[in-house]
């Protein structure tokens, strides 16, 4: 059976070799994994684009790897199976991390996590992977309900009868007997569900969780009439656009596109066969930004706010757009917000604030003729409440608060709220 590990951001991947009675031990800071698996994450850190998810660097001698700010499913070649979760404590709960990350994930707008329902967060205590897949059979069962679309397919063959229109020039010399024909069928055995027929076939290879196991035997048996599309990457291509954004089909083939390994936000390669992963400053923004636009109802939201540039003019053109995560505007307010995926500690030396954060704030609040600028950081133990304000010139207020993902997303939303008004 493959080996499932848990990971969490920013923790040390070690060589199960180098603990003594060379076990495999898994824990939150560090993890003792064998040689093999260390050998295959390794190669996979060394190749394009893969550095900021994963880290090798060494240790007191010793090789070590480090996970970067992403989260979700990392496959290696020998079959060995990582789930990475956030970071949210010191001593994190595997369910809460696990819990937190599905919050955040059905915030993201481009993949179909949005239709995670409450019923998937109850399932925390089931691998991510799992999770994922009772998703996408929830999806398809609610197909099958409502009937599979069918649509008209040629299809050419010989017959012993005529049927359809004949083909001469294809006729076999060795059977005379028989007649090419071409027609027209009324079937099942169309792209979209031959896409989701692969799919289920896929998985049914891999899920360990017998209740998915059972549920995906019925999904294969329900689609015995359909064949499976032997490239997903090319037919995914090949979909209409109607199909893959809009219609009872679209959060199935949206599912069916991730799980397949077509879309997703990192890359494989030969010493990783699938990847699922996220960067977690992305997930952070959108769960919050999402937030704002749900209960900030008497406010104008907008992310990722691209209305003015750094430069007004340089050779006649603006220069260097700005881009602030969220701009919330009153009658007769403009709130500028910044979010980052980063730890405040508050015994460091400017409590591990980046100087070119600060930079960046500091511009945006020009700009927009801001009157509050807020830095959003995630709460963790040693940081519960907001730090002292940041005082520029002319009473620009910067202000560093902390965001509790475990908390209900409308009450971290008031409590932002509530800081606007302590200025």
């Amino acid at each position: 059976m493959p080996q499932h590990i848990v990971l969490y951001e920013f923790g040390i991947i070690r060589r199960a070799s180098d603990l003594p009675g060379n076990a495999v031990i898994t824990q939150t800071a560090d993890t003792f994994i064998p040689d093999r698996t260390f050998d295959l994450l390794k190669q996979w850190s060394f190749t394009a684009h893969t550095d900021t998810i994963i880290q090798f660097f060494i240790q007191k001698g010793k090789e070590c790897l480090r996970v970067k700010n992403y989260v979700g499913l990392l496959q290696t070649s020998d079959g060995t199976r990582f789930e990475i979760l956030p970071k949210l404590s010191k001593n994190n709960s595997l369910l809460t991390a696990r819990k937190s990350l599905l919050k955040m994930l059905r915030s993201a707008s481009d993949i179909p996590f949005l239709r995670l329902s409450q019923a998937r967060l109850h399932e925390a205590n089931q691998p991510l992977w799992e999770v994922f897949i009772s998703a996408f059979i929830q999806e398809m069962e609610q197909i099958m309900r409502q009937g599979l679309e069918r649509g008209y397919q040629t299809v050419e063959e010989n017959q012993s009868f005529m049927r359809g229109k004949w083909l001469p020039h294809r006729q076999n010399p060795l059977h005379p007997e028989w007649l090419f024909t071409s027609t027209d069928r009324f079937t099942a055995d169309i792209l979209p569900n031959r896409l989701l027929k692969a799919c289920v076939l896929f998985l049914a290879k891999r899920s360990l969780y017998l209740p998915n196991q059972i549920r995906l035997r019925q999904l294969r048996f329900a689609l015995e009439d359909v064949r499976p599309s032997p490239q997903p990457e090319v037919d995914f291509k090949r979909l209409p656009t109607s199909d893959r954004r809009s219609g009872r089909y679209a959060q199935a083939l949206q599912w069916a596109k991730v799980l397949l390994n077509q879309q997703s936000w990192a890359t494989a390669g030969n010493d990783v066969n699938d990847s699922l992963l996220f960067p977690t400053e992305r997930l952070f923004e959108s769960y919050i930004a999402r937030g704002a636009k749900r209960y900030l109802t008497s406010r104008e939201v907008s992310y990722q706010d691209n209305l003015h540039f750094l430069i007004d003019d340089h050779a006649g053109k603006r220069r260097f757009r700005l881009r602030p995560d969220l701009v919330i505007r009153t009658e007769d307010q403009t709130i500028i917000m910044d979010i980052k995926w980063k730890w405040i500690n508050p015994t460091a030396p400017n409590y591990g604030i980046e100087q070119t954060d600060l930079y960046q704030l500091y511009a945006y609040g020009r700009k927009y003729h801001a009157d509050s600028l807020f830095l959003i950081y995630p709460a963790h133990e040693d940081f519960r409440a907001p730090l002292p304000p940041f005082r520029f010139e002319e009473g620009l207020v910067l202000n560093i608060i902390p965001f509790d993902i475990t908390s209900p997303l409308s009450t971290e939303i008031a409590k932002m709220e509530k800081y606007w008004g302590e200025k």
